[in-house]
């Protein structure tokens, strides 16, 4: 058997971090976080552990923003996260700089209501409403906690022509406020995990060639209105053939 001295072995393997040359380096906002567009608006989330319950407010369905070929029982009503409450924003503050991604899986069926007051339900094709003034404390939050914003547009029925195609509209109404009230999206999905796209409210038979096909138009939208935010390849999750895997619930058409 082969002797080596121990010595010798952990000279051979010491590193000197400050000797070695840097060849690249990790943006400041590297380290970053999500706030699922749901509890910016309110509605039906994961069901916490344990016996928490929350009373759901009178005239909300209770399951119109459950996932497609998802167990209702595994969801409870949970109101609007508070963005301004001074305890949050110290501590968000405490991971900036960074983005903050207000997207998630309901983002993709989400109505934007430009205008006020805000509808009570949400329009034909859309199972959630984002207000005015709930975006607008997403952008205030950003900006008292030195984040950028990162979001992900709507890509359900509520969007598309007669074809099935994705049509800007909404996205524009969203980008326009933004602006006008001194916001910024640095960057944005076309959509919230496409590999679940039916889980996630895309059109019954949605698949790769349609994503392709919107995802170009989102992409030309953006370069006329929007050149100067980021467009962000899919975020994806699912990718395995595990009989008990995500991408097996919803997520075929």
């Amino acid at each position: 058997m082969l002797s080596v001295d121990a010595h010798a072995q952990e000279a051979a393997i010491k590193i000197d971090p400050s000797k070695m040359m840097r060849i690249s380096s990790i943006d400041k906002r590297f380290q970053s976080y999500n706030i699922e567009m749901l509890e910016v608006t309110g509605g039906m989330f994961w069901k916490p552990y344990g016996p928490v319950s929350r009373k759901q407010p009178s005239g909300t369905s209770q399951k119109s923003d459950v996932p497609a070929g998802m167990d209702a029982n595994l969801y409870e009503y949970r109101p609007p996260v508070d963005l301004s409450n001074g305890k949050l924003r110290k501590l968000a503050s405490a991971l900036g700089p960074a983005y903050v991604r207000v997207s998630g899986t309901w983002a993709n069926t989400t109505y934007f209501a430009d205008a006020d007051p805000a509808p009570s339900s949400p329009p034909s094709g859309f199972s959630g409403v984002l207000s005015r003034e709930r975006w607008k404390g997403v952008v205030d939050f950003a900006a008292a906690s030195d984040a950028k914003i990162v979001t992900s547009m709507a890509i359900s029925p509520g969007v598309r022509d007669s074809a099935g195609v994705w049509t800007p509209g909404q996205a524009r109404r969203l980008f326009d406020y933004t602006r006008s009230i001194g916001g910024d999206i640095a960057a944005a999905e076309f959509m919230n995990e496409p590999t679940m796209a039916t889980m996630g409210g895309a059109p019954k038979g949605y698949d790769a060639e349609s994503f392709g096909r919107d995802f170009k138009l989102f992409a030309s939208f953006v370069r006329q209105a929007a050149s100067g935010m980021r467009i962000l390849g899919p975020g994806s999750v699912g990718e395995t053939t595990a009989p008990d895997a995500m991408i097996h619930y919803g997520s075929q058409a």
